[in-house]
């Protein structure tokens, strides 16, 4: 069991030797604009990294926000030991939104099962790709999502996501020097996961596993990482980013009414893992007499964009 245990933080976690620029990867960013924030906590890191063969190891933690918000950025917070991420090693970045399932990700990326609520795949130099070096070896993605997505992401408050992230690389093999690692940060809700989906370091992790299971510390329990959003008026109805849109009643036992100023294409239901359980065409009115009693939320599709609402089945 020892042996099992130290191989798998062999492969997993890698400490670096020094602290040169731990609490400067968060500085710099637009104070007025973050909604929120897990800094970094200690010099250990996990491996989030998408080799050159589309491979990946992903990473995830998280977040619950206080009120209704459109996102406007990710920021992701690490180190490559062997400082060269930005030059020679860096091809983009994977982030994805997804809903939660019982303390992890719905979904897993490049999984079709689950749909995620945001997907960005998105290539070095591409609009809104940013890498920053902060220190010797330490670095910053931040990805606008406001630029990489053609509809707005809007989430809602009080709600659990995960935040999951790889970085793209030309690398052919995770080796320690040269991939990047994530940050472990400030530990809020439940513990960090991680998947390999193609098992690469041979744990098992090919679905969610904790972070802290797979390498024996709960220094991982969090991650690194920080949002930026602008307040979404309403808190029981609903607007996107330019019309306003109306859904009710909420609660509600067999119809919801959707009313708005700019023509809706189309109307998803999703429980709260992320499954879709209802797709329609209709614009107006949603029958959802069948489902089970709970919660759900529904995704209005306009040319003004994407908004999402949560609203209870009676």
């Amino acid at each position: 069991m020892f042996f099992f245990i130290f191989l798998v933080i062999k492969f997993l976690i890698m400490k670096k030797n020094y602290l040169l620029g731990l609490l400067f990867c968060i500085t710099g960013l637009n104070a007025q604009t973050v909604i929120y924030n897990q800094p970094t906590t200690t010099t250990d890191g996990i491996v989030a990294n998408a080799l050159a063969n589309n491979t990946f190891v992903a990473t995830a933690d998280d977040f619950t926000l206080t009120s209704q918000r459109r996102i406007t950025k990710i920021n992701i917070v690490g180190f490559q030991n062997q400082g060269t991420l930005e030059t020679t090693v860096a091809t983009g970045a994977m982030l994805y939104i997804y809903a939660d399932n019982a303390g992890s990700p719905a979904g897993i990326p490049n999984n079709n099962v689950v749909a995620p609520i945001a997907a960005i795949n998105i290539a070095k130099g591409a609009p809104g790709y940013v890498l920053t070096k902060t220190g010797t070896s330490n670095y910053t993605f931040s990805i606008d999502v406001t630029v990489a997505l053609s509809t707005p992401v809007i989430l809602q408050a009080n709600t659990v996501y995960w935040v999951v992230f790889a970085a793209k690389t030309n690398l052919t093999a995770y080796t320690a020097a040269t991939r990047f690692n994530w940050f472990a940060g400030q530990a809020n809700g439940s513990p960090a996961k991680l998947v390999d989906p193609a098992n690469a370091f041979g744990a098992g992790a090919t679905t969610w596993t904790s972070l802290s299971a797979l390498t024996g510390t709960t220094a991982l329990d969090g991650l690194a990482f920080s949002i930026e959003g602008n307040s979404v008026l309403g808190t029981t109805e609903v607007f996107s980013s330019v019309k306003e849109i109306t859904v009710s009643p909420n609660p509600t036992s067999d119809y919801l009414f959707i009313k708005t100023k700019s023509k809706v294409s189309a109307v998803e239901i999703f429980d709260l893992t992320g499954r879709k359980i209802v797709s329609t065409t209709e614009t107006d009115r949603v029958d959802v007499k069948n489902l089970e009693p709970g919660n759900y939320i529904i995704k209005i599709q306009t040319k003004e964009g994407v908004t999402t609402e949560k609203f209870i089945k009676k």
